[in-house]
């Protein structure tokens, strides 16, 4: 699997000072890690994030070493949804961690086809194992689905050296038919206009 590079400064300036220079400030911690306050190009770590997932591996360069890391989290400003803050965490392949994976449907347009539609009730889905196992994305295959079919956690196929922390029989997805659901989106907006 590659790995993204991505360089970090280590920071003393102020952080207005460091956004209007055109970088973003960030916090890099991890379990065996000694915790470093650093700075990214902007455009880079914009680029970088655009491209991957939240559960992407990333190689930090910080001066002489490097480092592996995943994001933990980033701050946006609410107004204009511009990145303002990035935290990572640092990590080794064999590192125990709790994560949330993105659940992703292929064969969409065979369902589409048949005026049917996916009812999406879980995105994530939350692993625990050591982080060489974990996967940056997991898909499921909603092709040959058919009305009334659900996908429920359990029947997701994950790496037996993981843990699914959700419980085994939630929904994950329910196949629909488009025209139900147009006319619940109907009914729900003349209840609220009645309403007004």
């Amino acid at each position: 699997m590659p790995v993204d590079n991505i360089l970090a400064l280590e920071r003393s300036s102020n952080v207005k000072r460091i956004r209007r220079e055109g970088f973003i400030p960030g916090v890099i911690y991890g379990q065996d890690f000694e915790a470093k306050i650093v700075q990214f190009d902007f455009l880079e770590l914009n680029k970088l994030l655009k491209d991957n997932t939240k559960t992407s591996r990333f190689k930090v360069n910080i001066g002489d070493s490097s480092t592996r890391c995943i994001v933990k989290e980033v701050q946006r400003d609410a107004a204009t949804g511009k990145l303002i803050h990035i935290d990572m965490q640092s990590i080794s392949e064999n590192e125990e961690i709790k994560i949330k994976i993105p659940i992703t449907f292929t064969g969409k347009r065979m369902i589409e086809s048949k005026n049917l539609m996916i009812e999406n009730y879980l995105t994530e889905l939350e692993l625990s194992g050591k982080m060489k196992y974990m996967p940056e994305g997991i898909e499921i295959d909603v092709e040959n689905k058919e009305l009334g079919d659900k996908i429920i956690v359990s029947d997701i196929k994950i790496d037996s050296n993981l843990e699914v922390l959700e419980d085994k029989d939630e929904v994950v997805a329910l196949i629909s038919s488009a025209k139900q659901q147009e006319m619940k989106a109907d009914e729900t907006e003349e209840a609220v206009t009645s309403e007004e």
